[in-house]
């Protein structure tokens, strides 16, 4: 269970009002700053590197979309201050790497700086006291990295648990809301900034009077990250490649990485990922293939003349579903296949790309596959009289629709 950040922030302590400081759910100790401070750490140019940090190390564990955490890191920090250097009206922290080996930044709003008791840092985490935290999270969340690696995981479980946001429910669920998230999607929008003042910073109901100020400060806030970055900035968190018009995000992206990346039998990216008309999962199109992700499935790569089939069979929406496996070698070296939620396909040279499935395929596998007596597969499964049928190199299986029985004859 992690323990919830400080509801409060450095830009919220430094511009909001005593009355709504004291509202239900935000703190009163809040009512001890709240001088007129500058709310704007750094310039635009001197967050351009920590938006890069914050975009590369998300995109290392799988996050796309990272604005969304730079979005946080600006309200919470006024304006993506790590350092005391950076925002000296605030506390000093205990020393960061990232710093110079100076004090990072902690917050001034939970009393007086020598009780050690602020946030740490970009987002401002708190488990109580500075030592609280550390021993909490680790010495890591003294650095931009860890920062952001403990952000994800938070901001995972807040989207998840979250009651304004829709498919959510696991965490692979979440990860993938928060990859497929739209900026331009109004309604995702409010579905966010609804979740972060819930369930970051604390203000839980919009019956507070907390609620409506910071609802424009956070989004504010995320508007101003996205208005500092170039267009494409933050698109680029996913793979990418030398003449490929695409990237690569998430899951998908770690599939993509594990075989190998831009120089993989895929080739390069030629689509960001999309949804598929079912709503159930996502996919990349490459050079030379696609990989299909599922929560419960994980993801899967598909190409060359398996793929050519099972897109001619209708592709996830078809006979076959989803790949549950990559593309293998089959044990003879001679043949090539990939499983799906319902089937097979196998290719060889010599006989071609085919489809085996239902009773047909359960009755080649007692067979013993392709390395049994009827060999490889050299049709797809078609109708017949009594039901449907499957041709092999040595031989042939029909199902029998009214017995609902197998029979096998050998060339």
């Amino acid at each position: 269970m992690q323990i919830p950040f400080n509801a409060k922030s450095l830009m919220t302590i430094a511009v909001v009002s005593l009355a709504a400081a004291a509202a239900p759910g935000c703190s009163s100790r809040e009512e001890a700053s709240t001088a007129p401070h500058s709310t704007d750490a750094l310039s635009s140019a001197d967050r351009f590197p920590r938006y890069e940090k914050i975009r590369d190390s998300a995109h290392a564990r799988g996050i796309g979309n990272a604005y969304l955490l730079a979005g946080i890191a600006m309200h919470e920090s006024a304006g993506l201050a790590m350092c005391w250097s950076e925002l000296t009206w605030a506390c000093q922290g205990p020393n960061s790497p990232d710093c110079g080996g100076g004090p990072i930044m902690a917050g001034a709003g939970d009393g007086a700086c020598e009780d050690q008791q602020g946030g740490l840092g970009m987002f401002q985490f708190d488990a109580g006291t500075y030592w609280d935290t550390i021993n909490r999270y680790g010495e890591d969340v003294l650095t931009i990295d860890g920062q952001v690696a403990h952000a994800i995981d938070y901001v995972v479980n807040m989207v998840k648990v979250s009651a304004y946001t829709t498919d959510a429910e696991t965490d692979d669920k979440a990860r993938a809301w928060i990859n497929r998230f739209d900026i331009n999607n109004g309604s995702l929008r409010d579905q966010w900034i609804k979740t972060v003042l819930s369930e970051y910073n604390g203000c839980r109901s919009p019956d507070w009077s907390c609620w409506s100020p910071r609802y424009q400060q956070y989004n504010d806030a995320l508007s101003q990250v996205l208005d500092e970055t170039p267009a494409g900035f933050w698109g680029d968190v996913g793979i990418t490649c030398d003449g490929g018009s695409g990237a690569v995000v998430g899951m998908i992206a770690e599939k993509y990485r594990a075989l190998g990346g831009c120089g993989s039998v895929l080739g390069v990216p030629k689509s960001n990922e999309l949804a598929t008309p079912d709503g159930i999962g996502r996919y990349s199109v490459f050079d030379r293939g696609s990989i299909y992700w599922t929560e419960a499935l994980g993801a899967h790569e598909v190409h060359g003349a398996i793929r050519d089939k099972w897109k001619d069979v209708g592709w996830e929406a078809g006979a076959l579903g989803y790949p549950v496996t990559d593309e293998t070698a089959t044990p003879d070296s001679m043949g090539r296949y990939n499983v799906f939620e319902r089937g097979s396909i196998y290719w060889t040279e010599a006989t071609g790309a085919h489809e085996v499935r239902g009773a047909i395929r359960d009755k080649w596998k007692e067979l013993g596959w392709e390395a049994g007596s009827l060999g490889y597969p050299i049709s797809d499964e078609y109708s017949v009289a009594a039901g449907r049928k499957s041709d092999f190199q040595h031989g042939s299986i029909t199902w029998n629709e009214k017995s609902n029985s197998t029979t096998v004859e050998m060339k």
